[in-house]
């Protein structure tokens, strides 16, 4: 009997099911963000899920999963949304950095 385990990568753990990377920039502001809760709700906001997407924001770049709680689909919608506005997830955590926000 082999008691060992393998150990998995923090890449492999956070890859959505889709099988697309999350780059390490979008888990940093995802964690700052709801603690990857993709659950998670704003009490003062609209904010809602992994990313903390304002309500307007999450029908823009959700389109009709706009209020999904799936990991997937809210990471697809924050990745458009993040590429329109910053240019990529290190320019969005950079900004999350100086503004706390982004």
């Amino acid at each position: 009997m082999n008691n060992e385990f393998e150990t998995i990568s923090d890449e492999l753990l956070t890859v959505p099911s889709g099988g697309t990377s999350m780059p390490a920039s979008a888990r940093w502001i995802m964690q700052h963000e709801s603690g990857g809760n993709p659950h998670a709700k704003n009490p003062t906001s609209t904010a809602y899920g992994a990313f903390q997407m304002l309500k307007a924001t999450r029908k823009q770049y959700m389109g009709s999963d706009w209020q999904s709680s799936n990991l997937d689909a809210q990471y697809r919608g924050a990745s458009k949304y993040v590429n329109q506005r910053y240019g990529g997830w290190d320019n969005a955590k950079a900004f999350w950095q100086s503004h706390h926000w982004y």
